[in-house]
């Protein structure tokens, strides 16, 4: 015996996005200022012939325009309030009116489809008063398509009505841009998209928290169909109450508390912990990108929240304990190591098309921020103070610059360290001033050379990064030139920001027992005396892995 099993599917189901598609200009959510004017043409009968509607994707313009179309063909037409019954309203609130003309600009661009557009525009409404083309995305129109238009657009006839939706107005032809009337639609705010959201959970019974609700309508970017989807997608999901804990696993986003944890441990520049949190976002599934994305936009907050210090509400679309802790965290990092952590994570991005690996492009920013930090506590945070070197370089006991003196030459002083003279025992102040400053030498500097950056290295990493893909080119009355490829302008610009260079200096200064200063320049030039022969196997090993010289050593 043969059993059969029936299932019932609902084929009439429509989502929220169409379900609850706005039927009046009033019902048109964060677009007021649109509809307050469509209205006072239609009142006072002084309507266009022909509209664009431009603005992000999402927020009401073909809405609007279905809702105008309404407005000119309803039974009480013209009104500001079609009464979404009659023949006329119901028709094109279904979408088969034959009148109102829905087309897509992306799949009808050519000139053919205007040709075609111009032929039936001669033809009068089949039974409405008007006939209304819709035109969406009508940017993807080609130029041929365009200027066929002109001649119908700038004169048609009576009874014909244009609108235009797009989402780019600066990829439409000025000659058609001028022969409309523009309106432009704004992004949804998150509270009204909230709303809309909440009323729409009421009518269907959706049980939602309201920091769920606060995440989505901010997820959407202002996009109030965005949100829609997801709420939809989401009561499919959620079979009782939805939480935040849902709509991060649907969207995939960053949750707050990460990103203020994680900045906590770039300012404290708890380097082993940041990345332990990193590599957590990594094994969970999630895209680096996401991160350095969510962590643009909080140090975006930071900054403002470094500069503003109230009212924060009208800068970010942020919770209240979220606004706190940005507040708490401003007041412990410096308005410049901000922009240049928001540089770092730009950069950042630009580094995905690059490099293959996520986790290593997600790694390098995060020591990179760490470095880009500086130590300050809440009562110097305005203060630009270099970094202490204390661990890895202490700094030099004493550097006591002599008088301005002539310069000692080489041919008549050897280059060996000096030993000064005092004039008087009992005056030592006044020998040493006088005492010559010890002469570098560039061998001296090659010695010492790795030793320094690994130094460094223990003390700000970045740094030491940087500085290592460098060379000492020449040392001259104690100023030492280092050169980088010309390709790494980005490598010099830090270098040279005063904190680095002096904590570089420090750093050589106390290795040679000497004063030092340094100077940067992009150069592919090699240092002076380091154009020697290498052995044919050194130069096999080189080539096999990429690999370069870092520093020699004269064999005694």
């Amino acid at each position: 015996m043969l059993h059969f099993q029936f299932y019932i599917y609902n084929m009439s189901y429509l989502v929220f996005a169409r379900k609850y598609r706005p039927q009046t200009f009033d019902e048109l959510v964060g677009q007021e200022h649109v509809a307050k004017s469509l209205k006072s043409a239609i009142k006072s009968g002084k309507l266009a012939h022909a509209y664009i509607f431009s603005g992000p994707r999402g927020v009401g313009k073909t809405s609007c325009a279905r809702i105008l179309a309404k407005s000119l063909n309803c039974k009480d037409a013209p009104t500001v309030s079609p009464c979404g019954k009659c023949p006329a309203c119901t028709e094109i609130t279904e979408g088969r009116s034959l009148d109102v003309i829905e087309i897509d600009g992306a799949s009808n661009r050519g000139i053919d489809d205007i040709r075609n557009l111009r032929e039936s525009v001669k033809f009068a409404p089949s039974y409405a008063k008007f006939k209304v083309y819709i035109i969406d995305e009508v940017h993807q129109i080609t130029t041929d398509g365009f200027n066929a238009l002109l001649k119908t657009l700038e004169e048609p006839p009576p009874h014909v009505k244009f609108i235009f939706a797009t989402t780019s107005l600066n990829k439409v032809i000025s000659t058609i841009r001028s022969r409309c009337q523009k309106f432009e639609f704004r992004p949804i705010s998150t509270l009204a998209i909230m709303g809309k959201l909440e009323e729409i959970s009421g009518k269907e019974g959706i049980k939602i928290e309201k920091n769920a609700l606060f995440a989505m309508a901010r997820s959407s970017e202002g996009s109030l169909r965005d949100a829609e989807s997801v709420l939809d997608q989401l009561a499919s999901f959620s079979k009782e109450k939805i939480t935040l804990d849902d709509v991060i696993s649907i969207l995939g986003i960053v949750e707050d508390d990460l990103l203020v944890s994680l900045t906590d441990k770039i300012i404290n520049k708890d380097i082993s912990e940041a990345l332990s949190m990193a590599d957590d976002f990594l094994r969970s599934g999630k895209d680096a990108a996401l991160l350095i994305s969510g962590l643009i936009e909080y140090f975006r907050n930071l900054m403002v929240a470094k500069i503003v210090k109230s009212g924060l509400e009208k800068y970010m679309d942020v919770s209240g304990e979220l606004q706190k802790e940005l507040l708490l965290q401003a007041e412990r990092i410096a308005l410049a190591d901000i922009l240049r952590s928001i540089n770092i994570l730009a950069d950042s991005q630009s580094m995905f098309r690059a490099i293959e690996s996520q986790r290593i492009v997600l790694e390098m920013a995060i020591i990179n921020l760490i470095g880009a930090t500086q130590d300050k506590g809440p009562a110097s945070t305005e203060k630009d103070k270099p970094p202490e070197i204390t661990a890895a370089v202490s700094k030099p006991k004493s550097q006591i610059q002599p008088p301005p003196q002539k310069p000692v030459s080489l041919k008549d002083k050897p280059v060996n360290s000096p030993v000064s003279t005092p004039k008087n025992n009992a005056q030592p102040d006044e020998s040493k001033k006088a005492e010559p400053k010890k002469i570098v030498v560039m061998e001296n500097i090659m010695n010492i050379w790795q030793a320094v950056i690994d130094k460094i290295s223990k003390a700000k990493m970045s740094i030491a990064t940087y500085l290592n893909e460098g060379n000492p080119l020449k040392v001259e009355n104690n100023v030492l030139l280092i050169g980088l490829p010309t390709e790494y302008k980005f490598h010099k610009d830090v270098l040279e920001r005063r904190e680095n260079s002096r904590m570089i200096e420090e750093a050589l200064s106390r290795a040679l027992d000497a004063d030092l200063r340094v100077n940067f320049v992009l150069s592919d030039d090699k240092p002076k005396g380091q154009d020697v022969e290498i052995e044919p196997s050194i130069s096999s090993a080189i080539e096999a892995f990429k690999g370069k010289i870092v520093n020699r050593f004269r064999k005694e």
